[in-house]
């Protein structure tokens, strides 16, 4: 059974979208789109990808936000390159806080629990944002 556009002469139908890294795709968002990485203050990392705005947008006013430079993509990404753009996020994030030496209090504490929760899951980087509820017990 068909899922993706059948109009569309990359996709033609089958299972899953191409992306919008070919520029015959239906989908394509003719906008550009960046790739960015942000950190809460329980040391969890997500990955984002869209325009400038929205990626702002996303990004709560205690959290640290980066955007990979000089790398612009299209939406949709193609189902197979998710991993790869959430690694290149992630290598660009750690090649970025290793030259930012003056950080205020709050981004100082967004990159500490980062650290620590990389440590936690063997130096590969959280996995998700770590919920408080879930490690208090009441007695």
């Amino acid at each position: 059974m068909p899922s993706g556009r059948t109009d569309c002469p990359v996709c033609r139908g089958v299972v899953g979208c191409k992306g919008g890294g070919n520029k015959q795709c239906r989908k394509r968002d003719p906008r550009s789109a960046r790739i960015a990485t942000i950190l809460d203050t329980y040391g969890g990392a997500r990955t984002i990808v869209g325009t400038l705005r929205s990626v702002r947008a996303n990004t709560r006013q205690d959290e640290l936000l980066h955007v990979v430079p000089n790398l612009i993509v299209h939406e949709p990404v193609a189902w197979n390159d998710i991993p790869i753009v959430i690694e290149r996020a992630r290598l660009e994030l750690l090649k970025w806080l290793s030259t930012r030496p003056n950080l205020t209090e709050i981004e100082d504490l967004c990159v500490r629990l980062y650290h620590l929760r990389c440590l936690e899951h063997g130096g590969r980087g959280p996995r998700g944002t770590l919920n408080p509820f879930e490690g208090i017990v009441e007695t």
